[in-house]
């Protein structure tokens, strides 16, 4: 599940990319660079976006260095 906080943080990032576009567009000059950055971001944001909805309950933030009986691996989806 996306959290609360990572909808806000990407809000804001998106309300300051516009920000910049409409105040400050000699920032912006080189419109290929900022496209191809534009396009990373949301090739990864779309890859990330997979492997949530892919992994489900069992995505978590949370780095484990033990087995736990629960843990299900996932080899399906993006996770193939």
């Amino acid at each position: 599940m996306i959290s609360r906080q990572y909808i806000i943080a990407m809000a804001f990032s998106m309300f300051k990319y516009y920000i910049e576009v409409a105040f400050l567009p000699e920032l912006k000059a080189q419109w290929w660079i900022t496209n191809i950055g534009l396009l990373m971001v949301l090739t990864g944001e779309a890859i990330r976006k997979a492997a949530i909805l892919t992994a489900g309950s069992a995505f978590t933030h949370i780095i484990r260095v033990d087995h736990d009986d629960h843990h299900e691996l996932i080899i399906r989806g993006i996770y193939w």
